[in-house]
């Protein structure tokens, strides 16, 4: 069968096919590299601008919450109320000195223009010639003017004094309210610093507790790993060991085979049977060499090539050249799907942090909302503790109305306090126990002077019962309360109270709780002096005590 003849390119012919093939190919890779790179930026720009509002709105809710957190905190709210409380002094205080300054000002306004007016009549006296009578009638209008203006001077004169006489009575109450206000932030700060130091105490403790117990976990967790680590160590162990015996059996049993199989044998048959298998062996090999001879002279037919060299290097060129598009086209396809999925995470990311926004909004309206609620019952709760403050204090005010009607019916004498007073003898809530002293022994002295008086007319009839004659004896405190508990011995107490868990702060009602828990339990062993305890802290104690 006839070849049909084939045509053969040229070497240049194939060269600038190849160069327009990679020109075109290296135009269409900056064309996507172009691409991939403005897609690239695109979504990095959209994300750092979503990245930066995320964090501006992160600011803007830190910057609210710390807000909200200064205005609610109770040092402010103190501050503002003593900041308040000082300008309503302040505001009346102002009013008052107003007033007084506007009347004076009046006053020296109409003084401005008597003097005025006495000026200009002075100046057209002195203009004039006047006669004897003339003059004596104008002296005798001085005169009355004279004693007019010492009449209006005396006026304006005895309001000065009422005035510096209210002006004093305010200072003296001013110093009064100073003196109990240092007495208050005394007793205040003392028991602050009381609280601080309960609170630091059980704070103190509680860290102490917490220590101790993530110790105990840490080391109950160390015991368990290093009996987990034994029990695998054991098993590999096991393991190990019959693996190596299971290898040394197959070695025994392969060794035996290789002794057996080792032994040559001679047959007949078996060397027949070889001979024919290497002679169709060697059939084989001749028709695929023949083969293999055919298709390489179909080959050199097809492509015109005779020269064996020429071809191979030909066909590995091409290959070359196939294999290095297929592999660029392959990292092509690969970018651009990772182009892809990078594309989809930062949608998927954009829409997260859109929905997030929206929550924490939402969020932020609502905790916003709650704190409204919130101020406005502090708020009603304040100006109701406000109304029972005025009912309170308007109560106490007539009680000590109605003691010191009582002081002075009796005909008390102050003059033992005196001096505790200081300027103010007045009845107020600082000195009203003093007063009431007073009080109780007027009218314990009063009922002993009216007993003694019947008992001295030997009346059958005593005005005064011996029963429910006043006693000012107090009972001894041991029949109030035997002794305090031991200390020793309620420490003991507490430290047996150990719980498995993390201990935590007991709220209000589990705290009350546990209160009318421990009342209903009997505690008297523990009343008992130190010298009665059976701890032997306690004998240390004693022994340093007689040492």
């Amino acid at each position: 069968m006839a070849q049909k003849p084939h045509h053969t390119p040229d070497e240049q012919e194939l060269e600038t096919m190849a160069q327009a093939e990679l020109s075109r190919l290296k135009r269409q890779y900056r064309i996507m590299e172009n691409d991939r790179a403005a897609c690239v930026g695109d979504a990095r720009l959209q994300l750092r601008n979503q990245l930066n509002m995320v964090d501006r709105l992160e600011n803007e809710k830190a910057e609210l919450v710390l807000r909200i957190k200064t205005a609610n905190s109770k040092t402010f709210a103190r501050e503002d109320e003593e900041m308040e409380e000082k300008l309503k002094c302040l505001l009346t205080l102002q009013s008052k000195y107003e007033d007084t300054i506007k009347s004076e000002k009046e006053e020296i306004a109409e003084l401005d223009i008597h003097i005025n007016e006495l000026s200009k009549e002075v100046t057209s006296l002195k203009m004039k010639v006047r006669s004897d009578a003339q003059l004596n009638e104008i002296s005798l209008q001085r005169d009355k003017t004279m004693t007019v203006l010492e009449n209006r001077l005396e006026v304006a004169t005895k309001r000065f004094n009422l005035v510096i006489a209210q002006n004093e009575k305010l200072r003296n109450e001013i110093d009064e309210l100073l003196k109990e206000r240092t007495q208050f932030t005394t007793i205040w700060n003392k028991l602050i610093g009381q609280l601080n130091t309960g609170k630091q105490i059980i704070n103190d403790l509680i860290e102490q507790a917490t220590i101790a117990f993530n110790q105990r976990d840490e080391e109950l967790n160390k015991i368990q790993a290093l009996r987990e680590r034994g029990i695998r160590d054991l098993k590999a162990h096991v393991s190990e060991m019959c693996e190596l015996q299971r290898t040394m059996d197959n070695e025994m049993k392969l060794q035996e085979f290789l002794a057996v199989k080792g032994q040559h044998r001679e047959m007949a048959d078996l060397n027949a049977k070889r001979a024919a298998e290497k002679k169709a062996k060697m059939e084989e090999k001749q028709n695929m060499i023949t083969n293999y001879k055919q298709i390489l002279q179909m080959i050199k037919e097809f492509t015109g090539q005779q020269d064996i060299d020429k071809l191979t290097a030909h066909f590995i060129k091409q290959e070359e050249e196939n294999f290095a598009l297929f592999s660029y086209v392959n990292e092509l396809n690969d970018e651009l799907e990772s182009l892809q999925t990078r594309m989809i995470q930062l949608t998927a990311a954009i829409d997260e942090a859109n929905i997030e926004t929206e929550r924490r909004g939402a969020q932020q309206t609502e905790t916003l909302e709650k704190l409204q609620t919130e101020l406005e019952e502090q708020t009603a709760l304040a100006d109701a503790a406000e109304e029972s403050l005025t009912e309170c204090n308007d109560v106490v005010e007539k009680l000590l109305k109605g003691i010191d009607s009582l002081f002075k019916a009796i005909r008390c004498d102050n003059a033992p306090i005196l001096e505790l007073l200081g300027d103010n003898e007045q009845i107020t809530t600082s000195n009203v126990m003093l007063y009431l002293g007073i009080i109780e022994k007027r009218i314990t002295e009063m009922f002993h002077k009216v007993y003694w008086m019947d008992k001295a007319t030997k009346s059958q009839h005593l005005r005064l019962d011996e029963d429910k004659r006043p006693r000012l004896k107090v009972p001894p405190i041991k029949y109030i309360a035997r002794t305090q508990p031991c200390a020793l011995c309620v420490e003991k107490e507490e430290l047996q109270m150990v719980h498995e868990g993390l201990e935590q702060p007991l709220t209000r009602d589990e705290a009350t709780k546990k209160l009318k828990e421990r009342l209903e339990q009997d505690y008297s062993d523990l009343l008992h002096n130190i010298s009665g305890c059976h701890l032997p802290a306690a004998r240390k104690i004693i022994q340093k005590r007689y040492q």
